[in-house]
């Protein structure tokens, strides 16, 4: 009976966590279309045309999901096909959700383009779903408080930086990498390094930051071998993707150094604001956010796990000279390579605020029954120290 119990709360608080984390993906992925749609309208760059094959570079690198896209759409059978477009052009744009929804969606109008905008708008809010679950599971593997790591994925869902299709697929990449690196599982990285390569072609960079993880369980020759073994493999796919679309107008990448250190250098673009989830919000750059991200490091950063802190380094040393170079002004999302390191700083600055506040009641509770003060040693779910020494 007991047992039986046991199982029934289980499987209620994680229905529950579940369709929480539905609801948060459904939200977030619903606010970026809104405020970005997938580049409709954008000549060079919109997602139709990375779909075709005839995007500007770099832009057309991005593969992974349209071509799952243009593969599902040749394997699908003509008859359901032919139901799903007549079922969206019903009495339009009531059958068509995206169009009803979003006065932008206007791909999905045209017939050549509809099912599969649907099949990447569906595998984004997957990927994004994914990868709050990956960030989850790493949350409570290198800081052990469930609550706590429970919310940073909700966080970061809500408040990240995301603009195109593939930075969904990109965060549950780096989350499911980081999951595997911390178990060594070398084959798996390798294996993953191929795909994510597919969908953003600077994933090779981001299996740097990984040797900290990889050396939990791993030794340093096999550490590095595996990192050696994944840039190997991702520079293989990317010269492939840069190969194929070689003859694509545009560059390999955009140089914008100066415009963004010139951006930088102007004190008004400190207090910018822009409108997101149908409200006037702070840009990333605005000192408000600013202060906020200066209290969560200040706060989380000691509270991290050695391994984290080294990840978290290394991905600032590799990502932000590529944000300075390669971004645009501040498209933060650029800097997705500290997106881990982030939903890990969430997780502690959460363990440290919410073993303060139960600090405060269970003092309390003693004063009211004349006992002593609870005093506490580290914050719960602070692991003990386990990575090597590099």
């Amino acid at each position: 009976m007991y047992r039986q119990q046991r199982l029934g709360a289980h499987i209620t608080r994680s229905v529950m966590l579940l369709c929480t984390y539905l609801l948060v993906a459904a939200a977030a992925v619903c606010g970026n279309y809104a405020k970005h749609s997938f580049g409709d309208g954008n000549t060079g760059t919109s997602l139709t045309e990375i779909m075709d094959g005839t995007a500007e570079r770099p832009y057309v690198y991005r593969q992974l999901l349209p071509t799952i896209a243009n593969t599902a759409e040749r394997l699908l059978p003509q008859p359901l096909k032919t139901r799903f477009l007549e079922h969206l052009a019903q009495d339009a744009p009531a059958h068509n959700p995206l169009r009803a929804t979003f006065t932008r969606a206007k791909s999905t109008d045209d017939p050549a383009y509809a099912l599969r905008y649907y099949v990447v708008y569906g595998l984004s809010f997957c990927s994004l779903l994914v990868a709050m679950l990956m960030l989850r599971q790493v949350c409570l593997d290198l800081a052990g408080d469930e609550v706590a790591a429970t919310l940073a994925p909700l966080v970061l869902a809500i408040v990240m930086p995301a603009t195109y299709f593939y930075d969904f697929p990109e965060l549950m990449f780096m989350a499911t990498a980081v999951w595997l690196a911390c178990r060594a599982k070398i084959a798996w990285l390798v294996a993953l390094t191929l795909v994510a390569t597919f969908n953003k072609e600077s994933f090779p960079v981001f299996a740097v930051t990984l040797y900290p993880f990889l050396r939990l369980r791993a030794s340093r020759r096999a550490a590095v071998a595996c990192i050696g073994v994944c840039i190997a493999a991702g520079a293989l796919v990317n010269a492939l993707v840069k190969y194929r679309y070689a003859g694509n107008a545009g560059d390999p990448a955009l140089f914008n150094l100066w415009l963004n250190l010139r951006f930088y250098a102007n004190p008004r673009n400190y207090f910018l604001t822009e409108w997101t989830y149908g409200i006037p919000l702070p840009r990333p750059t605005n000192i408000v956010i600013l202060g906020l991200l200066a209290l969560l490091v200040s706060t989380g950063w000691s509270a991290l796990p050695k391994c984290a802190r080294r990840h978290a380094l290394l991905a600032a040393a590799c990502n932000v000279p590529l944000f300075l170079a390669l971004g645009y002004v501040d498209e933060v999302r650029a800097l997705s390579m500290l997106d881990v390191s982030a939903a890990l700083l969430l997780c502690t600055t959460a363990s440290v605020f919410l073993a303060g506040a139960g600090s405060r009641r269970q003092t309390g509770a003693a004063g009211a029954r004349g006992s002593f003060a609870v005093t506490g040693g580290a914050p719960p779910g602070r692991p003990a120290e386990a990575v090597n020494d590099i």
